[in-house]
């Protein structure tokens, strides 16, 4: 376990002196016995160093000067440094992303400096939460690694905050029921939230309840998310959680609450240019719309979203998908579309959009085939892999089917199916 010892300065700040005297006597390319000859013993000095002996005044200073650094100069450094980290911070929880990475960049700079001050739990955190949110998931999977050699010396809310950071991390990476197990640990400890980590928690746990289709539960937390990033003049991130309860209503069938929600979104993203925000918005809305039968109004969100995003991209395909069953499509727009819906991916998401390829090539042939390949092919890959939203609407759909023929047991078999998708 490593503890930092502190010097009160005459000014009455507080500075982790052994660490900064190691940090320049290292940077001036001086041994323990070169720096300590004339001031004091090589043992005074290491404990110094390792921060288990507090030095008396003259002694850290006859340290300092004969580096030649000022202790009023490193007192004004580290302040500017702790006024950088927390623009880090607030620019990750406003989500402010140009000042995020450019601020990181700078940070990197002082990486050597940051480790031997008390920022460092702060700054080695935080740059976890960056690397996450930035998609470098190899970098963050080196920074967790880091951070479990770092939590011995971790504050309460700090061991709350590495916890919340890693649950999104597993979030980042599909490891859903690794990240509900971490956030159901963080109920237990909500009196260490960090008060400005207070929305984002509600906010990200509404996230992870809604991918398990717990939408009463999802829609109480995406609520005390919008009242916390309201509090604290969070206003993209009061955006992203009224997308997210948008949604929520939107899977509860409630869709004029839902419809007022995606426009507010709608028209704020737009003028805040948050571009991926938008595109969140116009996909999901129009997917209201075209629940509601609005085909036309559905079709013009589809259109707009599909020339703006990445050709090839999930999004982009499941755009595809929606405007393949919409009508009015001609023949030949139709095999356009459907042949886009073959361009590479990854894996288990190539094999998602390769199904429901094969599945509108299908249409045209008979309803038994067809039914078979939603019975043999489409129901059991959404079913293994997780896609609860289709294996929702499938399971309903073929639920009615088989109520249609009197065939109860299929019927009874796919309804059961429909009411354990339904998450609640």
């Amino acid at each position: 376990m490593c503890y930092y010892l502190y010097i009160l300065t005459k000014k009455g700040e507080f500075m982790n002196i052994g660490s900064v005297i190691k940090y320049y006597r290292l940077k001036n390319n001086l041994t323990q016995s070169q720096l300590a000859d004339g001031i004091c013993s090589i043992s005074h000095l290491s404990k110094i160093e390792s921060n288990t002996y507090t030095p008396h005044e003259e002694t850290y200073e006859a340290l300092l000067l004969k580096m030649g650094v000022q202790l009023k100069k490193e007192l004004e450094h580290q302040k500017r440094l702790e006024q950088q980290l927390g623009r880090f911070i607030d620019c990750a929880l406003h989500y402010d992303l140009d000042n995020l990475h450019k601020i990181y960049e700078e940070l990197l700079d002082e990486d050597d400096y940051l480790q031997s001050t008390d920022l460092v739990n702060q700054y080695e955190l935080y740059k976890f939460r960056y690397y996450v949110l930035d998609l470098q998931m190899d970098k963050a999977s080196a920074q967790q690694k880091l951070l479990e050699k770092l939590k011995a010396s971790f504050t309460a809310p700090e061991l709350w905050m590495s916890r919340f950071f890693q649950a999104l991390y597993f979030t980042t990476l599909g490891q859903q029921k690794e990240a509900m197990d971490l956030m159901y640990q963080l109920d237990q400890g909500l009196q260490s939230i960090p008060q400005k980590l207070e929305g984002e928690f509600y906010y990200q746990k509404a996230r992870i309840l809604i991918v398990h289709d717990r939408l009463e539960l999802s829609a109480y937390f995406a609520e005390r998310a919008v009242r916390a990033y309201e509090m604290h003049h969070n206003y993209i991130r009061l955006l992203h959680a009224q997308l997210l309860l948008a949604i929520n209503y939107t899977r509860r069938n409630l869709s004029t609450q839902a419809a007022s929600l995606y426009e507010v979104v709608k028209r704020n993203a737009y003028l805040t240019h948050q571009h991926e925000l938008y595109q969140s918005v116009l996909y999901n809305y129009a997917e209201l719309l075209k629940n509601q039968k609005q085909g036309n109004q559905a079709f013009e969100l589809f259109s707009e979203l599909k020339d703006v995003v990445q050709p090839g991209s999930y999004i982009h395909k499941a755009v595809i998908i929606n405007l393949l069953e919409l009508e009015g499509i001609s023949e030949e727009e139709t095999l356009q579309l459907i042949e886009q819906l073959r361009m590479p991916g990854t894996p288990k998401d190539e094999e998602y959009f390769n199904i429901y390829s094969d599945y509108y090539g299908k249409r045209e042939f008979s309803q038994q085939e067809l039914l078979n390949y939603k019975e043999d092919k489409m129901f059991p890959f959404f079913k293994k892999y997780g896609y609860i939203k289709d294996t929702k609407h499938l399971s309903e759909e073929l639920a009615a089917h088989y109520k249609e023929q009197q065939d109860w047991q299929k019927a009874y078999y796919y309804q059961t199916q429909f009411l354990e998708s339904d998450g609640e």
